[in-house]
Parts: C-alpha cells; sequence; structure tokens
C-alpha cells in the first residue's frame, strides 16, 4: 500500500486555492438592479441637465463594485452606488419642480402684465375715441357756423368784391384750417341767370378765386384749397325773382 507524502497533498491545495482567488465574482442582484437604476436615470433628461455631477459619482462607484475583490466590497459598493443614483434623481427631480415652479410664476407675471397693459391701451384707445369725437364735435360745430357765415356773404353786383361787412365766413373758415391742419375745402362760385351764361360762368370762377386767395394770403397752404366756378348752372331758387336769384347768387362750401 502506497503511502501519500506531506508535499504532495499540499500542491493540490495551493493550485485549487489560487484558481478561486483568481475567478470572477458574480454580481450581487443588488448591484445588477443599481446598474439598471443607473441606465434609467442616465437616459432622463433632467437628472442629466440638474444632477449630472452626481450621475458621474454614481457612476464611478457601481465601476468600482463590478471590479470589487470580494463580494462584501461588491455588495457594499452597489448599496453606496444605488443611493447615489437615488440622490441624484431626487435632486433632479426637486430642481425640475423648481424650474417648473419659477416658469409658472413667470408666466403668471407675463399675464398680470399683459393684462394690465391691456387694459392701459383700452383706457387710451376710450380716451382718444372720446377727444376724437369731441374734435369732431368741435369741428362740426365750426363748419355749421361757416356754413351760415358764408350764407350772409354778398358780392359787388357784377364783380367778384365783397360788399362791405361780408368778410366774416372768411375770417371763421381760416381760423378753421389753422386749427384742423388736416382738412381741405372744396369752394364753389355760383351766380344767377342774369347775363349770359359765359359771362356768370366766369364771374362764379372770379368769386371762388377771390375766396381762395384771401385764405392763401392767411397762411392757409394753396393745396388745401380748390376753386370751380359753376355759373348759373345750378340755382337753389327760382330766378323769377329778386329773393330767388339772391340766393343762387353764392359761394358753396365742402369740407374734406
Amino acid at each position: 500500500m502506497k503511502t501519500l507524502t506531506v508535499k504532495k497533498l499540499i500542491i493540490p491545495a495551493v493550485i485549487a486555492t489560487l484558481a478561486t482567488g483568481c475567478a470572477e465574482l458574480q454580481k450581487p442582484q443588488s448591484l445588477l438592479d443599481a446598474e439598471q437604476a443607473y441606465s434609467a436615470a442616465a437616459n432622463n433628461s433632467s437628472v442629466q441637465k440638474y444632477a449630472a455631477d452626481e450621475l458621474t459619482k454614481a457612476n464611478q462607484t457601481l465601476i468600482s463594485a463590478g471590479t470589487a475583490e470580494s463580494a462584501e466590497d461588491m455588495l457594499s459598493l452597489a448599496y453606496i452606488g444605488n443611493a447615489q443614483v437615488e440622490s441624484a434623481v431626487n435632486s433632479a427631480a426637486a430642481e425640475q419642480s423648481r424650474q417648473n415652479s419659477i416658469d409658472l410664476l413667470t408666466q403668471k407675471d407675463e399675464l398680470i402684465t399683459a393684462s394690465i397693459n391691456a387694459k392701459k391701451d383700452a383706457a387710451n384707445q376710450q380716451k382718444d375715441a372720446a377727444q376724437n369725437r369731441l374734435l369732431e364735435m368741435q369741428a362740426n360745430e365750426a363748419e355749421r357756423d361757416i356754413l351760415l357765415a358764408f350764407g350772409q356773404i354778398e358780392f359787388v353786383s357784377g364783380t367778384a368784391n365783397l360788399v362791405p361787412g361780408a368778410a366774416k365766413g372768411i375770417e371763421l373758415l381760416a381760423e378753421y384750417m389753422h386749427k384742423y391742419p388736416s382738412k381741405t375745402v372744396a369752394l364753389s362760385g355760383h351766380t344767377d341767370s342774369s347775363g349770359s351764361a359765359e359771362l356768370n360762368k366766369n364771374l362764379s370762377q372770379q368769386r371762388a378765386d377771390f375766396i381762395r386767395d384771401v385764405l392763401i394770403s392767411k397762411g392757409i397752404s394753396p393745396e388745401r384749397i380748390t376753386a370751380i366756378g359753376y355759373g348759373e348752372s345750378q340755382p337753389v331758387a327760382s330766378n323769377s325773382s329778386r329773393a330767388g336769384r339772391q340766393k343762387n347768387r353764392r359761394i358753396d362750401i365742402r369740407f374734406d
């Protein structure tokens, strides 16, 4: 019967021990779970934006866990890495929530500002509209006064000269056009049927031009005044009576 020496028994045991020490450790479930949690966090845009540094530390810890030399170190590092991943996710969620609140407050402020500006604009528009209505009323009143005054204008018979005291309407018209510089005026000269049609047309043109020239002399731009003579062609009363002929000898005004 053969007997084994001590030397022969020790060598196989040393070889077995070295083989076991060199074998790669199998990852525990906790490390696999931590790596999966890290992967999900790495694909989360909020975590990448608000917790990138924490996520980098978690990755380094999990890499160290995967190369740990003992199962105990692997479990410990897996726990730490998982905690770091959770911390990164929670930090990102908190910061995202804060940013959402800031955005909501900003939107609220913008809406309030827009509302205030809209009310101001509406108030200004109402004010402008009221002022425009007042100016329009004043302009209409001035136009009525001018028309009434022009109804009293008389020319020396057969001429383009005004009778004494008949210039009030022209003065009012000049004041009106200075006050409302965007307004223009059309002057229409008319006569009765006394005399020839050609003579009356020339006379009506001369009378309209006379008033136009007076307005220009008072500083009114010529481009704002048109003057046309229509002669006897547009009567407003019968020429068979003195009163009717007087009404037909007139200067009509149109405001634009």
